[in-house]
């Protein structure tokens, strides 16, 4: 199959991983305003925020499997896999990691660096990563290529 068969197949579940994003970002956005805005229980909201970005993964899994199935390359396949669980990485940091350094004060110089550096190592590894699957496998869209697809709902 080639590239532009696998975009078009990306291209049409496009709008269903839209919704299924929007189900799980519009309630975690609401839940790290109210856990940074209000005096309730840390803990609880934490806790709920927590469960949150975990039952995300369910999203994330599915939406990589679905990559993974467009190739029959078992390495493209381990790198599709690896960029998947980066981008829970990023989720966890930016709605559970983050908030929780922000409620309990704990966004200090040396934090906040750590904190950075990480994001920066993350998105120097997914490009990295697109770079080795273009070199594995030719014909199966890159992460970018996927992002750039995201909200083109044409065919």
């Amino acid at each position: 199959m080639s590239k532009q068969e696998r975009l078009r197949k990306v291209k049409t579940m496009n709008p269903q991983w839209l919704v299924l994003r929007l189900f799980f970002a519009l309630p975690t956005g609401v839940l790290v305003f109210y856990f940074l805005q209000t005096e309730a229980n840390p803990w609880l909201m934490g806790g709920l925020l927590l469960a949150l970005t975990i039952a995300a993964n369910v999203l994330f899994s599915r939406e990589s499997s679905f990559v993974k199935s467009l190739t029959p390359n078992e390495q493209a396949k381990k790198v599709v896999s690896i960029q998947y669980k980066l981008d829970y990485l990023f989720v966890i940091m930016m709605a559970v990691i983050f908030p929780l350094m922000m409620r309990f004060s704990m966004l200090t110089l040396s934090p906040f660096i750590l904190f950075m550096g990480s994001v920066i190592l993350i998105l120097f590894t997914q490009f990295k990563l697109d770079q080795q699957l273009e070199w594995i496998d030719a014909e199966q869209p890159t992460r970018r290529e996927i992002q750039r697809t995201r909200f083109r709902f044409s065919t």
